[in-house]
């Protein structure tokens, strides 16, 4: 039987991951409001080698990654699970494996596979990222043979 501290503990994991999901969709949509909402005042987003970025605050991570994303004709990152661990009422760490795969006409088409870590904080009842890392594992810079029948622009305005 389930208690009720194991009750509370399956309900903040189910938050916590509800939270990374929704940076993946924020994201693929460019859906930016609510992308900045994921972060706390404070956080820091990093990608390891080969891209080596670093950037401290909500607002700064937003444009930042908006900066990077602006000229893709399309991104798609999605989400492959997490592993959560609960440290106490109000912290916890996570690793999530991903796949995204994009496109800049004329420039670069894309599929990466990584790993984010992350150490996510609650802030008035809610799971934020309070430090998100992305390690690139593998990166394919193919042709994708598809096309995109829908632009960055129009998929933002959707809802």
């Amino acid at each position: 039987m389930d208690t009720p501290s194991d009750i509370s503990a399956w309900i903040d994991k189910l938050a916590i991951e509800e939270t990374i999901i929704r940076y993946s969709d924020a994201a693929t949509r460019g859906a930016w409001d609510e992308f900045e909402a994921l972060w706390t005042r404070d956080a820091v987003w990093e990608v390891a080698s080969p891209v080596d970025g670093r950037v401290v605050g909500a607002r700064a991570i937003r444009e930042s990654v908006i900066s990077s994303l602006e000229g893709e004709d399309f991104l798609v990152q999605m989400t492959h699970g997490s592993v959560i661990t609960l440290h106490s009422e109000t912290h916890a760490s996570a690793t999530t494996t991903i796949h995204a795969i994009a496109r800049r006409q004329g420039e670069h088409d894309v599929a990466n596979y990584g790993i984010y870590y992350d150490e996510l904080a609650k802030v008035d009842g809610v799971w934020k990222f309070a430090q998100r890392r992305l390690q690139p594992i593998y990166s394919d810079f193919s042709p994708l043979p598809g096309i995109a029948p829908i632009s960055r622009d129009e998929l933002a305005e959707l809802r």
